[in-house]
């Protein structure tokens, strides 16, 4: 079951960050990328969503209801657990590019990928165009990093719950040529971690140890194709 949730999140990973419907395959990074340092490369992520408890599964409103109203502790919980080790991610990943000779902008401000004109679907190059950004940053490559979920999800079926709840974080790293929206690297990724030991002990500390164990595991899946 946690594998089937982790590959249907993943999968749809970049549809979510976009807002179109087409499933791209992940892109590998080519090894010869390392061999050419000319192109300027931006560092940015998108907008991260709060943590929040996703009740998953088959329900029906009244059972939906009912299931919210049992979890209403756990998700206040986990709406208080912190995305603050993601801000640390774009200079991590620009140190990284410097270390093998790029030259890096980190893009401070978020990009919302929703908010570019969407283009006919070709496998292999974004639903979005943003070569925009080519002119607006001076650069020739966008490095984006894209959270979509973060929190924590519990299964059920009807009113019984199938599955403990489970720390997660889900997203995709994309590498695109400002040029023409081509996607150089893409890797979706969905981290969940669940907890070791007891979940439901006072104040949920398992499943918060949990969650900030997904977070870094998240910020690894990103970091490892740039670190040969």
């Amino acid at each position: 079951m946690l594998r089937r949730v982790v590959g249907l999140f993943a999968m749809a990973a970049l549809a979510v960050l976009t807002g179109c419907a087409h499933v791209q395959k992940p892109v590998d990074l080519d090894p010869q990328f390392w061999a050419d340092t000319h192109p300027v490369i931006g560092v940015a992520m998108g907008p991260v969503p709060p943590p929040r408890l996703a009740l998953t599964g088959n329900q029906g409103l009244l059972d939906l209801a009912i299931n919210t109203a049992v979890n209403n502790k756990l998700s206040q919980s986990v709406a208080g657990w912190s995305n603050d080790d993601f801000k640390s991610l774009p200079e991590a990943l620009a140190a990284k590019l410097r270390a093998k000779g790029y030259t890096v902008k980190v893009i401070e401000e978020p990009i919302d990928l929703t908010q570019f004109k969407e283009t006919k679907f070709r496998e292999g190059y974004l639903e979005r165009d943003v070569t925009t950004l080519k002119a607006r940053y001076g650069i020739d490559r966008l490095l984006f990093v894209g959270i979509n979920s973060t929190g924590a999800y519990r299964s059920y079926y009807s009113v019984v719950p199938t599955s403990v709840p489970t720390p997660s974080v889900g997203g995709a790293g994309l590498l695109i040529d400002a040029q023409d929206n081509r996607l150089v690297w893409y890797k979706p990724f969905n981290v969940a971690q669940p907890a070791q030991g007891e979940w439901d002990q006072p104040g949920y500390a398992n499943l918060s140890n949990a969650y900030y164990q997904a977070v870094d595991g998240s910020r690894q899946q990103v970091l490892a194709p740039f670190s040969p």
